[in-house]
């Protein structure tokens, strides 16, 4: 009996590693995205909204029935805050594997999104 406990506290741990690991990747991704929306300006930022909706479209989900459930006050998406956006980027990552592609592609598309350089490395 006790080997079959510990096995499956063995398995529970490793759930609890990987389950801290996927939040800690939506905490690092809503933080890049509200960071990234902060240094667009507001042509930019509803270039991003608008791409993403567009995105979200094509994995058959919509945003805009996602802010009122989530406690944002907009009525359309473009008078999206940056981190009212992030927070939406951040529940769709976590709640719609679908969303995890379209949400990439629409970062990698935006400049603001890139990763940092290397230490050591200076931007040109």
């Amino acid at each position: 009996m006790a080997r079959g406990q510990r096995r499956a506290s063995l398995l529970a741990r490793g759930r609890m590693s990987r389950l801290r690991t996927e939040v800690n990747d939506v905490e690092v991704l809503k933080k890049q995205v509200r960071d990234g929306l902060l240094l667009m300006n507001v042509t930019e930022r509803e270039a991003f909204i608008q791409a993403l909706e567009a995105e979200m479209r094509r994995a058959g989900l919509t945003i805009r029935s996602y802010l009122v459930p989530l406690g944002i006050s907009a009525m359309r998406t473009d008078e999206l805050t940056p981190l009212e956006a992030a927070h939406l980027v951040r529940f769709l990552r976590i709640n719609f594997p679908q969303a995890a592609p379209a949400i990439a592609k629409v970062l990698v598309r935006f400049g603001a999104f890139a990763k940092e350089p290397a230490a050591g490395q200076r931007a040109a």
